[in-house]
């Protein structure tokens, strides 16, 4: 047996892990999951899970940075990336929001996690270790780029904040869709829908960001 093979068991038991983690996560609040149950639906030990995570915590990150990556695919693919700034813009979102109608367990783990994030009780490497998943190319700067291109061909507001107007769009969308995740819809009489309450919002955005 060579270290190629080793390696690629090795490689495998640690998917498995983070597969069984997901599937845990997902159905349930994370701080309910523990090791014991993590190892048996991967069906592997508790030593070959401390081979590859040193904590839950540890795993509960990685959980965490598959799903973001997840997320930023399916909102920025390539079918997202034609047509005047403006025009990108408004395929991402549209995406962005039907990622958080596809996949709303995803959204509502980003949601706990967040807030087990600000607790404050993660280590220190763990979270430097997300700020530079985050920071990364491609998952910050996404929206910078592309009100840039629709500074410059005309199709968005010339005085725009390229940086603050991402941020901007980037909070107050993400924070409704993991509100939305969270949240029954109360029945009026007259059904209230996820788009009756998103879609508007959207729009808004777009519009506070087009040349008057």
């Amino acid at each position: 047996m060579n270290k190629s093979w080793h390696q690629q068991v090795k490689n495998q038991h640690r998917e498995e892990i983070i597969t069984a983690g997901r599937e845990l996560f997902l159905q349930r609040n994370f701080p309910d999951v523990n090791i014991r149950e993590v190892c048996q639906l991967a069906g592997i030990s508790r030593v070959t899970f401390y081979k590859h995570f040193s904590s839950l915590d540890e795993l509960v990150f990685e959980v965490q940075m598959s799903i973001m990556q997840q997320m930023t695919d399916y909102i920025t693919a390539p079918s997202s990336q034609s047509g005047s700034g403006r025009q990108q813009l408004e395929k991402i979102l549209y995406r962005w929001v039907d990622y958080a109608k596809s996949y709303p367990r995803q959204l509502r783990f980003i949601t706990l996690f967040d807030l087990y994030y600000d607790s404050g009780t993660a280590s220190p490497e763990l979270k430097q270790q997300y700020e530079q998943f985050v920071n990364a190319e491609g998952r910050q700067g996404f929206l910078q780029s592309i009100l840039e291109q629709g500074i410059a061909d005309g199709s968005l507001a010339s005085e725009l904040n390229p940086v603050h107007s991402g941020f901007r769009i980037f909070q107050t969308l993400m924070g409704l869709l993991q509100r939305m995740s969270m949240t029954c819809l109360p029945d009026y009489g007259t059904a209230v829908t996820y788009d009756d309450i998103v879609m508007p919002v959207v729009q808004m955005l777009i519009d506070t960001i087009s040349p008057h």
